[in-house]
């Protein structure tokens, strides 16, 4: 079960919008809290109204309170950016944008995030040369700020490299890359990922890695991941965050870097925990990515607990066909560990679910 409950939730506003009123400055912190929790159950229209709703109560009655208003008006441009709203997500960009500026000034680090933002929007919108202005000023702005040989210039050089690749100007996207190249790590910064800053540099670094390769694609899909880290610092734990967060766990076993893939899939697996119960199938799905990973890794104790977990999930619900894969691997681990009787009974259990399946 969810840790949300959409009808506790509607019960819940409707009773604060009955003790408070439809406009009271108390509804914001509930509100907000309401939002956040339609948006991880994927009630988009329902996040939609309350985000609305503090964004008015907001701009009206607590105008001072600036970065909380920036952060709802963001959540409000995500929410309509991921259902490919585009131009009704830009306003909301834009005002947030504006807001930081005006607060912290256009150099601020935040204000150019901001603006590093709207110009993601921009690019999955398919407006490059509104992108590239935006990154070419934030670009010229970290040089400003930090020097010119940071490494903020040096993403920023990336970015400008994949979005004058999508305009066709070959020439400006190779000289971008090549400042791109001079000014970002050689290699991942860190050897072990501990948080989504590690996990940019790691992304940016695999992102350099396939445009050197001439996988610009590649490249550009690894780049654009970085929205994770957007909504991640909105909405920690989001169920978007964790849908691909366990994508990216999956992009980085196969690339054969498993300290990356482990760090992904036991966040992804404790953001479904948190968000979808213990015994939702997206569970199994990460704690089975753990186990076999671990198991790849010789970690057989620690794979066999999240491979026991992925198989009593899968016993409960789902594709019978999964259960019986988990099971085949939880056997394998079990053989490792020298617990033979308990192999076979799992191996047994997957072969009587193979002969006996039929899709039809």
């Amino acid at each position: 079960m969810s840790i949300f409950d959409a009808n506790q939730l509607d019960a819940q506003l409707a009773a604060a919008k009955r003790e408070l009123g439809e406009n009271d400055v108390g509804l914001v912190k509930p509100l907000e809290q309401l939002a956040y929790a339609y948006h991880t159950l994927g009630e988009y229209s329902k996040a939609e109204e309350c985000y609305r709703q503090v964004v008015f109560l907001r701009e009206t009655k607590l105008q001072n309170e600036t970065s909380a208003l920036v952060d709802v008006l963001h959540g409000l441009a995500i929410l309509m950016r991921i259902q490919n709203r585009f131009e009704e997500a830009e306003p909301f960009y834009l005002k947030a944008t504006e807001l930081t500026s005006s607060s912290l000034g256009e150099l601020h680090p935040e204000t150019l995030t901001r603006k590093n933002y709207l110009a993601g929007l921009y690019f999955a919108w398919g407006r490059y040369e509104s992108a590239r202005a935006l990154v070419e000023e934030s670009r010229s702005a970290y040089s400003a700020v930090f020097g010119d040989k940071h490494e903020l210039v040096g993403l920023s050089a990336m970015g400008l490299a994949l979005i004058c690749n999508r305009q066709g100007d070959a020439d400006a996207a190779n000289r971008f890359f090549k400042e791109a190249i001079r000014l970002l790590p050689a290699g991942p910064r860190a050897s072990v990922m501990l948080d989504f800053k590690d996990l940019a540099a790691s992304l940016f670094f695999l992102s350099k890695e396939k445009y050197k390769l001439g996988m610009i694609e590649e490249a550009e899909t690894l780049f654009r991941y970085s929205l994770i880290i957007e909504t991640d610092r909105l909405w920690p734990g989001h169920r978007i965050v964790g849908d691909n967060v366990q994508l990216l766990g999956d992009l980085y076993r196969s690339q054969y870097m498993p300290t990356e893939a482990e760090f992904l899939y036991r966040r992804a697996l404790a953001i479904r925990r948190n968000v979808m119960g213990d015994e939702h199938l997206d569970v199994a799905v990460s704690a089975n990515s753990l186990g076999t990973l671990l198991f790849d890794n010789r970690r057989y104790e620690e794979a066999a607990t999240f491979l026991m977990d992925a198989c009593d999930i899968r016993g409960k619900a789902g594709f019978p066909p999964l259960l019986a894969n988990s099971l085949r691997a939880y056997a394998a681990c079990l053989r490792q560990l020298h617990r033979s009787e308990e192999a076979d009974q799992c191996e047994l259990k997957a072969r009587n679910i193979y002969e006996r399946y039929n899709p039809a």
